[in-house]
């Protein structure tokens, strides 16, 4: 689980122009607003990231009700604010606490998912007929139909309700670190080419191949963080797009052919589905599509520049790659104002870019401020 809420120290303050009752103070490389003087430089502080959702029956939390409870990017005075940081204080114990420490539990944060939208009688009819075709021609069951009391009850009792299937333990979920929560891999990378690709803003999408016996393989299907075990999976949408994706792109015969000619015993395909009823579906796709961003060989990572000339050749798509020999900038400012900017999908703004050494031993993403503020996240 992502660390929503930790430990940090504040490494700086400084003031607002204009602002006499608040200011700045600095986390890590994130920046927030706080009262003016309830923190000092060195103090230990608890700092809650932005798409969290605070538990909304602390009262230490009353104060975000209008936000919906809600941490997202803000703009006050001229200056953003990237999460909340609150006194040791909030934690109600005498517990000596570590720089780094999770707290997530303790104070029960929770993540801001992906906006899905719930069904609508018309979809569920959609996927009536796709599950029941003879039934729903029946004169009688449509004379029925037209009736509410029996739409609902056919909704219940005929739609797939299949249970989420557990993520399989051979396969490491996506979660890309912002640079704000690892600032010091500026220094540590200086000089060093990097990759860099761009954030594609849709939902992560996985697919899975691990030889089970010589000639056998297992195949899997998964989103963020639920294995979807076929089509019929319960899905607030009529058709269930993970699977939609797998069989547009014929991905299980592709990483079958990949694992026969590599002699690998896993092969694992992620990528960003985006389309229609996804994130608003801010490339303006007419149907879903991916943009792969990880092939992984037996547990290895394979470059991105290299992966992106594999897939291609089974006429898949991979993240734009926008710099294959980036040198890091400095400052954690100037990688942001970096991230802004147009994509190279569509006539958009871009939710920013991934980073990557070429050994794929780190990696990590700048989210555009632009885009947050623009998009309300």
């Amino acid at each position: 689980m992502r660390k929503l809420a930790h430990i940090e120290k504040i490494e700086w303050k400084r003031p607002i122009e204009g602002a006499d009752r608040i200011e700045l103070v600095g986390v890590l490389g994130w920046q927030c607003i706080a009262n003016k003087d309830e923190f000092n430089p060195g103090d230990l502080c608890v700092y809650i990231e932005i798409d969290s959702v605070v538990d909304k029956d602390n009262p230490d939390f009353a104060f975000l009700e209008k936000r919906k409870y809600r941490i997202k990017t803000i703009k006050m005075k001229g200056v953003l604010s990237q999460g909340i940081v609150f006194p040791m204080t909030i934690l109600h114990d005498t517990t000596k606490h570590a720089i780094g420490e999770d707290v997530t539990g303790v104070l029960k944060i929770t993540e801001i998912e992906d906006v899905i939208p719930k069904p609508k009688p018309a979809d569920d009819m959609m996927r009536l007929k796709q599950c029941h075709r003879k039934l729903s021609k029946n004169r009688v069951f449509k004379w029925f139909m037209k009736f509410r009391w029996f739409r609902k009850l056919a909704f219940r009792f005929l739609l797939p309700k299949k249970s989420s299937g557990k993520f399989p333990d051979w396969i490491t979920k996506t979660d890309e670190i912002r640079l704000q929560n690892m600032p010091e891999v500026l220094e540590e990378y200086k000089g060093k080419p990097m990759v860099v690709t761009e954030k594609i803003d849709g939902t992560s999408s996985t697919y899975g191949l691990r030889r089970i016996r010589r000639r056998k393989y297992e195949f899997v299907v998964c989103s963020r963080n639920v294995r979807q075990e076929d089509m019929n999976q319960k899905c607030y949408y009529d058709d269930n797009f993970y699977w939609v994706i797998a069989f547009k792109y014929k991905i299980q015969d592709i990483l079958t052919d990949l694992a026969k000619k590599r002699n690998a015993s896993t092969v694992i395909l992620q990528g960003e589905t985006v389309g229609p009823g996804i994130q608003d579906n801010r490339y303006k796709l007419k149907e879903y599509e991916i943009f792969c961003f990880n092939l992984i060989i037996d547990g290895k990572k394979i470059d991105s520049c290299e992966a992106k000339d594999i897939m291609a050749a089974y006429g898949m798509r991979w993240v734009p790659i926008l710099d294959d020999n980036f040198i890091l900038l400095p400052a954690v400012d100037e990688m942001l104002a970096y991230a802004d900017g147009k994509s190279a999908v569509c006539d958009t703004l871009r939710e920013g870019v991934v980073i990557r050494d070429h050994d794929n031993t780190t990696s990590f993403k700048c989210i555009s401020n632009k885009y947050l503020l623009k998009h309300n996240l």
